[in-house]
């Protein structure tokens, strides 16, 4: 560790410099405060030893500096002085002090400071690196808490708190969004004639199609059962239609075979589309618009399956691009 020495008096700052080196130390030197800051902001000091009275800058000027940079770990501070009193070490000590030598200054009383200011330190240390360690686990768990375990999307959780920053957005600074509802066409019977572990490997294939299809800014979800929801940033619902149309042609081209082949040879599904915001309705709730899309995949359905619809009031509804260009 090297330790900042903050003394205007060269014989004081030898005796520091000397019992500083004594406990294992490195020393950088300055010869007033505002040298001592200039080597602060420039270094990576979490120790000084500083002087109350020095010219151009004095140590309790010093220390208020040091407490309000910014820094990852803690700076311990020790004010050498010759003023004594309470209200003096008051002083000092809301300025940022956290101890105090008082001259003359006896050798030994420094280094018993000192490593009483190490083992503070080595605390301090130890301290941060465990919570560090916390944070990557508390980050690991968000981010598991938000997967899909078995199709290794977002879950439920993760869309809503990705379509509400959507449509706060877009209630806010008039942003659009689109989203596409995708239901795997009769899954169930699908289960029923294959299995379940069949069908979780359909559902896993289908979800890794769909994602490697979008941008990095989209986002793929399990909205429940063998329905994936996508969200699509700034895309208009003629353009969501189209990534729909690629999303669906994609998972049909997976050609992944069923043995209830009256119904179809492969395994397909079908998409719906909404898109916000709409002239003549604003503030909506983004609830709203999930079921715009929902019915729009109920019509794809009921037309027969392995097809795109777009919700009807995104046909009829005018649409203003950002650019203000009508659709």
């Amino acid at each position: 560790m090297t330790i900042l020495i903050a003394e205007d008096d060269p014989g004081t700052l030898r005796l520091l410099e000397k019992a500083v080196r004594a406990c294992g130390h490195d020393v950088s030197t300055a010869s007033d405060g505002q040298q001592a800051w200039d080597l602060f902001t420039g270094g990576d000091f979490n120790f000084v030893l500083t002087d109350w009275q020095m010219p151009v800058l004095d140590g309790v000027e010093l220390c208020r500096r040091i407490r309000g940079a910014a820094r990852l770990s803690y700076v311990y501070v020790i004010m050498v002085t010759s003023r004594g009193g309470q209200e003096n070490f008051l002083a000092g000590m809301n300025a940022g002090a956290d101890d105090f030598i008082i001259k003359p200054i006896d050798q030994r009383e420094i280094q018993v400071r000192l490593r009483a200011a190490e083992r503070v330190l080595n605390l301090e240390k130890e301290l941060r690196d465990k919570n560090q360690q916390l944070e990557v686990v508390n980050t690991r768990l968000r981010h598991l808490s938000r997967l899909d375990a078995l199709m290794q999307i977002g879950n439920r959780l993760a869309f809503e708190e990705r379509i509400t920053e959507f449509h706060q957005r877009a209630l806010r600074y008039g942003d659009l969004y689109s989203v596409i509802m995708c239901d795997v066409d009769q899954f169930k019977a699908y289960n029923d004639s294959q299995g379940h572990l069949a069908g979780d490997e359909v559902l896993r294939c289908i979800a890794g199609s769909i994602q490697q299809c979008l941008r990095s800014s989209d986002g793929a979800f399990r909205y429940g059962g063998e329905e994936i929801v996508v969200l699509l940033p700034r895309q208009s619902f003629r353009e969501a239609a189209r990534v729909a149309a690629r999303l669906r042609a994609r998972v049909e081209a997976l050609q992944l075979p069923r043995l209830d082949a009256w119904l179809s040879p492969v395994v397909t599904v079908s998409c719906g589309v909404a898109s916000y915001p709409l002239e003549g309705h604003p503030a909506l709730r983004w609830e709203a618009v999930v079921d715009w899309a929902d019915q729009a995949l109920y019509r794809a359905k009921a037309n027969g399956r392995n097809r795109v619809e777009v919700a009807e009031v995104c046909r009829q509804a005018p649409r203003i691009e950002p650019t203000g260009v009508r659709l």
